[in-house]
């Protein structure tokens, strides 16, 4: 039977997720109001029920289904029966993430206190020492964490000169499945608070991140300004060409996503509806832009090449200067502005 020493928020959201369930049906579940299992999941592991929570936590989890039981074991990598029913064979994506923090503090021979105050000056904010050993062991890292390890990997612990030469750009991949392979959207997405994103048909979002977890991102707080290329325009059809899709090929794609998001916010409470906007432009398409909170991922559309092969920059905002983030972003936003709400 799976355990859990000490309930914080990070836990509870799991948990949350491995039953399927949205904040409001949690609650219900739990007996509290939906503001405080929202807080709970905001504060991550600086946060930790009372302790007549942590025992109706421990009771939500022994109770729950075998299959969601596994779910959550597999999210903190504690050990536990697989259900035979499962496949076994998927890549845990989480035990991944882990090894990655492992690898990094490591390699650069420092305790998890000190490799915490590493982390605290390439992130927004700052984790602890037991964060880290907990990263190691047993929860998921953030996103923006996974992130930041390059950097502290590829300089040494003392911030030198040469740390500038690269501003707030944090790796580059040769292709859109290369980057996936490093950052699946699950990561990249997972636990952000403001999502915006321009480009051609948005697969990375629509097609990589599960209906069930826009709706629990934006029932945790999120908002979301997704802007695609307009499937009934000029430009859309000229990129087709330039491709080499039959006619209609990328249109159809677009519009089916874009049908996507519209099912998940239809399905949204009416009070939260506006929290997910959706727009179009006609435009020539120069980049596919994502913005998660503090991350960027940006792709140029090369002609005569694919999206899906084309690079991917990873960047990082960074608080102490100027450097690629503010340029994708207003990138973004002027596109935004130029579009078509639906």
């Amino acid at each position: 039977m799976t355990t859990v020493q000490r309930w914080t928020g990070r836990e509870t959201r799991t948990l949350r997720h491995a039953l399927r369930m949205s904040i409001r049906d949690f609650a219900t579940h739990l007996g509290v109001a939906e503001r405080t299992v929202s807080k709970w999941e905001a504060c991550g592991a600086d946060v930790t029920p009372r302790p007549e929570m942590q025992a109706a936590l421990d009771t939500a989890l022994s109770k729950a289904a075998p299959e969601a039981r596994t779910r959550f074991s597999s999210a903190v990598h504690v050990p536990s029966a697989v259900s035979p029913d499962l496949p076994t064979d998927r890549p845990d994506l989480a035990a991944t993430a882990r090894e990655q923090v492992a690898r990094a503090r490591q390699a650069l021979g420092v305790t998890a206190e000190d490799f915490a105050a590493l982390l605290g000056r390439a992130l927004t904010w700052q984790p602890g020492a037991d964060d880290v050993s907990a990263w190691e062991t047993t929860s998921v890292p953030p996103g923006d964490v996974i992130l930041a390890l390059p950097t502290l990997t590829g300089r040494p612990a003392t911030p030198a000169h040469g740390d500038e030469r690269l501003g707030d750009l944090v790796a580059v991949f040769s292709s859109r499945s290369e980057f996936s392979t490093h950052l699946p959207p699950d990561l990249l997405l997972g636990g952000v608070k403001r999502v915006r994103a321009v480009g051609l048909s948005l697969n990375l979002l629509t097609q990589g991140f599960a209906d069930s977890r826009w709706r629990d991102l934006i029932e945790g707080g999120g908002r979301i300004s997704c802007l695609f290329l307009d499937p009934a325009g000029s430009a859309i059809e000229a990129r087709e060409a330039e491709e080499g899709f039959p006619a209609g090929q990328l249109s159809g794609l677009t519009k089916l996503n874009i049908e996507t998001l519209m099912r998940v916010r239809d399905r949204l409470p009416e009070s939260l509806r506006d929290h997910m906007k959706l727009a179009v432009y006609d435009d020539t398409l120069r980049f596919n832009v994502v913005l998660a909170d503090d991350v960027c991922v940006a792709q140029p559309y090369l002609p005569e090449s694919r999206g899906v092969d084309s690079p991917a920059f990873l960047v990082r905002r960074r608080q102490d200067r100027a450097c690629l983030y503010p340029v994708f972003e207003q990138f973004f936003e002027t596109q935004w502005e130029r579009g078509r709400q639906l």
